[in-house]
């Protein structure tokens, strides 16, 4: 039996960062027993490359111009799934896929345009459908119930976690940190003595590795730095650890679903809406502008089983089933 082909469209680097590109992956890692995911992209790394043939089972690379949007729709048989991940996709371009006789999902965290899609995917919490313009036809799947996260995560969620001291952290500031946050929120924690220690994890697009690594040396008992390692590897880490450092990206529900307990904020204005929403619900502690601030000693001392209960039941490791389900109605499969 042929399976239906989904064209999986997004972008990462150092300067945007590879969270729709992770997303994008874990999505396509829900339907490829059922579907034939294909992957574009404008900046084809070895590390995407790599992460793309896991789960895909083609990657096309599109210009790094203007001319990659004319590039993509011809490439469209109209035949497809199409699922578009990044925040310059206009309503205007939505159309010119939908006219071709595409089948169209957005995965999207703004709420600035209008959507033609069939789906709209945002696994924030607090939103609903109330909050995007739509077309009558539109299914808005919000929350976290459709968390998009690669499998080790969801497999996380379904597993207990008991909390006893906060001495070991888990600290990550996404695939680039071009703001090199990871460096100063490791400084800050191996100044508290009660932690003893650290696991920094960064990725394929980060820019500071000789000073994490010098930093690594100094501290060889505390410090632990992982660079570029995959999906399994890091759950594994967050599930010996007893708190996390994160932003309000991607990384954030892939801690809510190992239940660490997190200390969160923003570093770029789309991660602000989350962090808010964090701060008014009373889940972790929220920094607000990790730019400006980092945590306290008395942050991360205070954290107990209490924090550990405030992030579980979020994700519950069955919006793969979720998603698949609702995009195989799609295609009627």
């Amino acid at each position: 039996m042929i399976k239906p082909k989904v064209y999986i469209r997004a972008d990462g680097n150092a300067e945007i960062g590879l969270g729709h590109v992770i997303r994008s992956l874990a999505l396509a890692e829900m339907l490829k027993e059922d579907f034939d995911c294909v992957f574009a992209t404008r900046f084809l790394t070895d590390y995407i490359h790599t992460e793309v043939m896991k789960v895909c089972i083609d990657v096309i690379t599109l210009p790094e111009s203007d001319g990659h949007f004319d590039a993509f729709l011809s490439c469209l048989s109209g035949e497809e799934v199409v699922v578009l991940d990044n925040y310059f996709f206009t309503t205007d371009y939505q159309r010119a896929i939908k006219s071709k006789g595409c089948k169209l999902v957005c995965i999207d965290d703004m709420q600035d345009k209008h959507y033609v899609a069939d789906i709209v995917i945002n696994h924030a919490e607090g939103l609903t459908e109330k909050a995007f313009s739509t077309e009558l036809y539109t299914k808005c799947l919000t929350g976290t119930k459709y968390a998009l996260l690669r499998k080790p995560f969801l497999d996380l969620a379904k597993q207990p976690k008991k909390f006893m001291q906060a001495n070991r952290a888990f600290v990550c500031f996404g695939g680039s940190d071009y703001n090199n946050i990871t460096l100063r929120a490791v400084e800050r924690l191996l100044s508290f003595e009660f932690v003893n220690r650290v696991f920094a994890v960064t990725g394929n697009a980060y820019l500071y590795k000789d000073e994490l690594k010098q930093l690594s040396e100094k501290n060889q008992e505390r410090l632990v730095s992982f660079s570029n390692i995959d999906a399994a590897q890091t759950a594994k880490i967050m599930s010996n650890s007893d708190f996390a450092i994160v932003p309000c990206s991607s990384i954030l529900w892939e801690c809510m679903a190992a239940k660490l307990p997190v200390i969160t904020g923003y570093y770029v204005e789309n991660q602000k809406q989350i962090s808010d929403y964090f701060l008014d619900k009373n889940i972790g502690y929220v920094v607000g502008d990790f730019n400006i601030h980092l945590f306290t000693e008395q942050d991360i001392s205070g954290l107990s089983q209490i924090h550990v209960n405030a992030v579980s039941g979020y994700i519950d490791g069955d919006s793969g089933n979720r998603l698949n389900n609702a995009i195989k109605s799609l295609c009627h499969v």
